[in-house]
């Protein structure tokens, strides 16, 4: 979660963002668009956003227009940051490219497919975006491994052994 805080009417008001399924799901409800295409947004999109990210109901939208230039590259840094320390294997593909739109509806699909819990939608995106990469990665079947190259590592892990314990095999 991100906080900022902007004057209303005299008084510092926080206004709290989450980057999360959740808010992206309410943007793309409204514009009828993937969120997470390439394509570039407008101001007004980026600020519908920002709107969507707000977490107290009870604090008006239309404070986020009081945010400063830097308040702004801040929410932007947010969004684009990574949350977690994991990582998952990157396997090679055949394809040059993933023709598939990520839209929120098919976010919601791996997390039922693949049994993650709903609460996760309230996440920072990348954090949620990471569960369902190493969920995926941990339930695909082992690989079958080549017996040569089995046999290979064989002879070099005996190879090695051999010279750190100093004997003949």
């Amino acid at each position: 979660m991100l906080e900022l805080q902007v004057e209303n009417e005299g008084q510092i008001v926080t206004l709290q963002f989450e980057h999360s399924l959740r808010s992206l799901s309410k943007w793309e409800s409204k514009y009828k668009i993937a969120f997470l295409a390439s394509r570039e947004k407008t101001p007004t999109q980026m600020v519908d956003y920002y709107q969507c990210m707000l977490l107290s109901p009870e604090v008006d939208p239309n404070l986020v227009y009081a945010l400063e230039a830097e308040q702004l590259e801040r929410l932007s840094e947010y969004i684009n940051e990574n949350q977690t320390a994991s990582s998952v294997p990157q396997e090679e593909t055949t394809s040059q490219y993933n023709a598939e739109v990520t839209t929120t509806e098919l976010v919601y699909f791996w997390m039922t497919a693949l049994k993650i819990n709903w609460e996760a939608q309230d996440w920072h995106f990348s954090r949620l975006m990471m569960l369902i990469q190493i969920t995926g990665y941990k339930q695909q079947p082992p690989k079958k491994r080549n017996p040569a190259k089995v046999m290979s590592d064989w002879r070099k892990e005996n190879e090695r052994r051999k010279k750190l314990f100093n004997t003949s095999g």
